[in-house]
């Protein structure tokens, strides 16, 4: 059977297009199709820690000086900025964990990812509109495109995947009961804001706000997140609506917030909406025949750890070893292998990820233990950030 791509991949986000420079870097042959007809990342920050870092160091992107490197991580008070906890990051999270914990936008990433994949390997304005398994290959149909035959595919297409849909049929993400907004804005619209290049937790009753400095440290981060009494009702039909600074303005002004984060908020940049905030429940499958998910269409998180990059980085990592290992014939077991490895890991994270969420908004007599265990965060949290899925390197099984 003739095959007009060996290895298609869906999706040119983080992800999808870290799984391309993994296998490109082992001379499988792939083709990346993005259904935006340019990359843009949509969003703004990204916290790129040490376990994603290393890898994307080891396939020759290199992070250290793109984007912020934030001193410490600092745990504050809502209503008046006061200091819960403070921990070092810098040079002494460097030092231990083997990479630096680098925060930046995300389209600089997607751009430096980009850079590393030939423009021949890159198909925007293709849109999944399914998926047809065939003895020998897999069959893609675009909506305006002609059909793509691949040897197999792998769906690194979002938290919504169309991917998923083929593999795992219908599974919806769930919402947590958040509501979050995020934006940037340049660090002097708020001049009290303590410390703007480091990574910082505030800590309200049903509200809670992390910002950080990104790339050169000339503009934060915002993201917020608060809990509403009920969920509106447009979070049952879509996960994001367009809203305005005011309308989050109001929300955190009611709460009782400080004025140095309400500055952030009125001056938030560009594209404003509030999103309800979404995990993937279990899936009972990452993969059928000949296709598999990778990142957010296999196992989406909330966002509260920082890590959906860096799972997603993660996955493309040992993704991109396995199936070049295996060789043309191999890929099923390569997907098996490559299931069993991440399934744990990346449920741990996704649960940690909730209690963070939870920990970061509690009201109340809780209030007094949750700062005190503040103090345990680096020793608690350590794993997610000193693993290594580093691989031996290949075989050089021939994909040709």
């Amino acid at each position: 059977m003739h095959h007009d791509v060996d290895v298609a991949i869906v999706g040119g986000g983080l992800g999808g297009l870290t799984l391309a420079i993994s296998l490109l870097r082992r001379s499988v042959p792939v083709a990346v199709f993005e259904q935006t007809t340019e990359l843009r990342e949509i969003g703004a920050g990204v916290a790129i820690a040490a376990n994603g870092a290393r890898l994307l160091r080891d396939l020759g992107v290199e992070l250290e000086h793109a984007g912020n490197i934030p001193p410490r991580l600092e745990f504050r008070r809502w209503h008046d900025g006061a200091l819960i906890r403070s921990h070092e990051i810098g040079s002494w999270y460097r030092d231990r964990m083997g990479a630096p914990y680098v925060t930046m936008h995300r389209g600089t990433l997607q751009r430096m990812l980009a850079d590393e994949v030939p423009k021949e390997h890159l198909h925007l304005g293709h849109q999944v509109t399914g998926l047809v398994e065939e003895p020998d290959g897999v069959r893609l149909r675009f909506a305006d495109r002609p059909d793509v035959v691949a040897r197999v595919v792998v769906g690194v297409d979002g938290v919504h995947s169309v991917v998923r849909r083929h593999v795992a049929g219908d599974v919806s993400p769930v919402c947590s009961g958040e509501i979050g907004f995020r934006g940037v804005i340049p660090v002097d619209a708020s001049p009290e804001l303590p410390n703007p290049t480091s990574l910082h937790v505030w800590c309200g009753p049903r509200t809670h706000t992390v910002y950080y400095g990104v790339d050169d440290g000339q503009l934060i981060n915002l993201l917020a997140v608060f809990v509403p009494e009920t969920l509106p009702a447009w979070t049952r039909s879509t996960n994001r609506v367009p809203a305005t600074s005011a309308e989050a303005l109001a929300i955190f002004s009611a709460a009782g917030w400080a004025d140095s984060v309400l500055e952030l908020i009125r001056n938030i940049e560009g594209d404003m909406r509030f999103w309800a905030l979404q995990e993937l429940p279990r899936l009972r499958r990452w993969s059928s025949d000949r296709v598999a998910l990778a990142g957010d269409a296999a196992h989406a998180p909330l966002p509260h750890q920082g890590q959906g990059a860096g799972q997603a980085i993660e996955d493309a990592y040992t993704l991109g070893h396995l199936l070049a290992e295996a060789g043309p014939g191999g890929h099923r077991h390569a997907f098996e292998t490559y299931e069993r490895s991440r399934r744990h890991r990346t449920r741990r994270v996704q649960h940690y990820s909730r209690m963070a969420g939870k920990l970061m908004k509690l009201t109340g007599e809780a209030v007094p233990r949750r700062d005190e265990d503040l103090a345990n965060v680096p020793h608690r949290i350590r794993w997610i950030h000193e693993y290594r899925a580093d691989a031996p390197p290949s075989s050089g099984a021939v994909w040709h």
